[in-house]
């Protein structure tokens, strides 16, 4: 039986080119941002929201090196799963090269039997996991779609790991996990984003016992209400509490973006100095780490036909 696994993502602007598109392609998708706006405002009211962030954004990208390594890392993880599964695998992004429009007619070339496809979102949300779902089901319809996979014991293990490797010169380290936030009102609608994201923190500080932590969001996008305490206000916070050892760990992340290499370790990294932590060190994301490709590789296998 010929089989395949797809890896789905929503994707980074590679190039500062390529900014801009991204963002566009990112508001106007109503499902990810209900920009509170009437349907046919969303496409309009994204290209003025993208063409203003995408200025102001610029520099945060030129400072990482010129663009996103999300693309590229996720191609990598694709790589590692078909050689650790012997089943090709294909990867496609829903709002940057190589779109999963574009990846599909590779897969329908290529013909499976039976496909698997699997988000690189261990914990599901409507607007992250859900639209890359979404597309999937639309797109390839006779797909089986993992939906979540924040409870893997590899990707706990995963997580647990990389943590110990960043404490391990520390005396009296406070955990901090480091969420993307999410749209408040998606929460309210029953969204198991926040659910999932603390299931994975219990099993992980289940390695950590005694240890202090906590979970905060960050990169709220936009003028809509997002779910708190934001990361910036916590690590400030922390500092007034006389923390002096902040570990952070990016929970929402399986690689590097944006978010990490700019967000966490420039602004945030300086929030933390001005509150008089002496020892900020944000974890780094192993993402061809063993234990992290057996937990997508063993989600996937999971829905294939035996």
């Amino acid at each position: 039986m010929k089989r395949a696994i797809l890896i789905v993502y929503m994707g980074g602007p590679s190039t500062l080119k390529e900014i801009k598109p991204f963002l566009y392609r990112l508001f106007s998708d109503r499902d990810l941002i209900n920009l509170g706006v009437p349907s046919f405002l969303q496409k309009p009211l994204a290209y003025l929201i993208a063409s203003i962030r995408a200025k102001k954004v610029k520099p945060n990208y030129e400072a990482i090196g010129g663009g996103s390594p999300t693309v590229k890392y996720s191609v990598e993880i694709a790589k590692e799963v078909e050689k650790l599964t012997g089943i090709k695998t294909f990867t496609g992004m829903l709002y940057s090269k190589p779109l999963l429009t574009e990846t599909v007619k590779e897969i329908k070339a290529y013909n499976p039997d039976e496909i698997v496809a699997i988000t690189l979102y261990p914990h599901y949300s409507l607007a992250t996991a859900g639209a890359c779902i979404r597309d999937i089901r639309k797109e390839l319809p006779s797909a089986k779609v993992v939906k979540s996979w924040n409870k893997n014991p590899y990707y706990i293990k995963w997580i647990t790991n990389q943590i110990k490797n960043s404490i391990n010169t520390l005396k009296n380290p406070f955990i901090l996990f480091s969420a993307h936030s999410l749209p408040e009102y998606l929460i309210q609608q029953g969204d198991p984003y926040l659910n999932e994201t603390e299931e994975t923190i219990s099993l992980v500080m289940e390695n950590f016992r005694g240890f202090p932590y906590k979970l905060s969001f960050q990169s709220k996008i936009g003028p809509i209400e997002w779910i708190k305490p934001s990361t910036e206000e916590t690590i400030e916070e922390l500092g007034e509490k006389g923390v002096k050892e902040l570990v952070v760990f990016p929970i929402s992340f399986i690689s590097e973006h944006i978010e990490t290499l700019f967000e966490l370790d420039v602004e945030y990294k300086e929030v933390a100095e001005k509150a008089g932590i002496e020892r900020y060190v944000r974890v780094p994301l192993n993402h061809k780490d063993d234990n992290l490709i057996k937990a997508i590789a063993t989600e996937c296998e999971k829905l294939f036909r035996r």
